[in-house]
This record gives structure tokens, sequence and C-alpha cells, in this order.
């Protein structure tokens, strides 16, 4: 028994809409949308580095491709392809790194170092899975706002119960008030008290504070920054300490060590000669 021409036709035609739709499927994860579940921002400053995360690899069990796009109102470019970069900008850089030696998704972070007002943008990164049929974005706004921050110095070696300093400038089009400049070490805030006195003042083009560390103490030993309070913070300047008494005590060891070995060496080179002479 034949099938009727009618359903051969109807049949032949459902097979054509399903291949068509399986291809809009593969094709589905290749277009490039900015439209994302997951998107936030990150502020930082001028000559600063940032880290832009890759949260859509969470979303990704096996990931086949890792793609970072830089999406303005002109368009989009290509950054990366997993940790091949596409841009010929050296001040970016894909780390790619498992906490846990592969257990858990890799991360997929974008970093810029000596940030440049151009910039500020939305980040997109593109997470493709190996079957190519399910994909994930997560979008980054990345605001540079225009404010450079110096510390000096950047590296001091002072005596315990010597007076230290470090001092920040605050430069740009956006102006820092001094009532909202805090000073971290090893990232978190310094209480003010007899010891470490902080002072800011406001010029015409800059806000200039200083950190007065008037007895140091190996606890004062660490990492400094300057911040506005929120996301503008200063490059990482670094306090060593050391203690001169210490010093003093491991010398005057070393030197009698020295003696010690010295006598030690004396009697055992006369020890050693009495009894060659016994020997013969």
């Amino acid at each position: 028994m034949q099938c009727p021409a009618y359903i051969i036709a109807l049949l032949s035609f459902i097979s054509h809409l399903g291949a068509h739709h399986a291809l809009a499927i593969e094709q589905q994860p290749f277009e490039l949308s900015t439209a994302s579940e997951q998107e936030h921002t990150i502020t930082s400053v001028l000559m600063q580095s940032v880290i832009l995360p890759c949260k859509a690899i969470l979303l990704i069990m096996e990931p086949d491709r890792v793609m970072w796009y830089k999406i303005t109102n002109l368009g989009q470019s290509s950054l990366s392809v997993d940790n091949y970069l596409i841009t010929k900008d050296s001040r970016l850089s894909v780390a790619y790194y498992s906490f846990d030696h592969g257990l858990s998704p890799a991360k997929w972070d974008l970093h810029i170092t000596d940030l440049r007002l151009s910039d500020a943008a939305r980040y997109q990164c593109h997470v493709i899975q190996k079957d190519g049929r399910i994909s994930a974005r997560s979008n980054v706004k990345l605001v540079v706002e225009d404010v450079i921050v110096r510390i000096q110095p950047s590296d001091a070696l002072v005596s315990v119960g010597d007076k230290t300093e470090f001092s920040c400038n605050f430069t740009g089009k956006h102006r820092i008030l001094r009532d909202k400049i805090t000073w971290l070490k090893d990232g978190k805030p310094i209480t003010s008290d007899t010891s470490h006195v902080t002072t800011s003042t406001e010029l015409v083009d800059a806000t200039v504070t200083v950190l007065h560390i008037t007895a140091s103490r190996p606890s004062d030993s660490g990492s400094y920054r300057c911040s506005d309070g929120h996301s503008v913070q200063s490059k990482e300047a670094r306090l060593y300490l050391r203690d001169d008494n210490a010093h003093t005590f491991l010398r005057s060891l070393s030197s009698a060590t020295s003696s010690f070995s010295k006598s030690l060496s004396s009697r055992t080179v006369f020890r050693l000669f009495i009894f060659l002479f016994f020997s013969f």
C-alpha cells in the first residue's frame, strides 16, 4: 500500500521545519546581545588596575569557548577567545585559573591595567557549552572616574620608635572631599589614636592627605592605601620595621660565635699536631 502523496509532502515539510529549528538552536549561542540576566558595575580610577569577573562561567558546566567583548555606543569589538587575545592592547589579559584543580568552574577574569577614560564601557563575557546548544552571558559595566591617586613613599624602612609619614594626592576633575578620605592598613580602615594621626587639606586642584605614625611599632608593618571611602584607592605602599636592639644582639652573637669558632679551630689543630708527633 502506497502512502498518499499529500502525506509524503506533509512529512517532508515537518522534517524540513525540524531541521531549520535545530539549525536555529545551534546558531543561537553565537548571537551577541547586550541583554543579560547578570550585570553589575565596577568603578575605578585612572592609572589603576581592575579585574572584571566572568560570572557566566558559573552557569556552564563544560565550557567549550569563553569570549570577552567590549560594547560601546559605536558597536562591539572582540577582545579575546579563551586565553588568546584578539585585541592588540597589551594592557589587557585574561586569567584562567581554578581554586580546586578543576572540580569547580574555572575563573576567566579580564584584567585591565593602567586604566584610561576610554576604557569605560560595558564588557560582556560569553560562554558556550561543548555541545554548542547552550550559552550564557554576563555583563560588567566599567566606570572610570577622572581621579588620579598618588601615594608617597611607595616603600618605607624605619626603626622601631621612629616617626613615619605616608601622603596621598587626589587630583582630577572628580573632586574628593577631605572628610571622605580613609586610610587602610592591610585592607582595613585605620582608627585614629595618639600614634596614628590623619590630616587632610583641600587645595585648588587637589586634595592632600597625610598619615602620621608618631612612633612606629612592629605591629605597624604592612601595606597602606588611601581611599575616598568608596571605590577610589591608591596603589599599595609598604612599611617595613627594623629593631635596632635585635640587630645589635645578633651582631654580638655573631661576633661571639666567630671567636668561639676560631678558638675551637686552633685547639683542634694543636691536638692533631700532638697526636701526629707521638705517632711517629
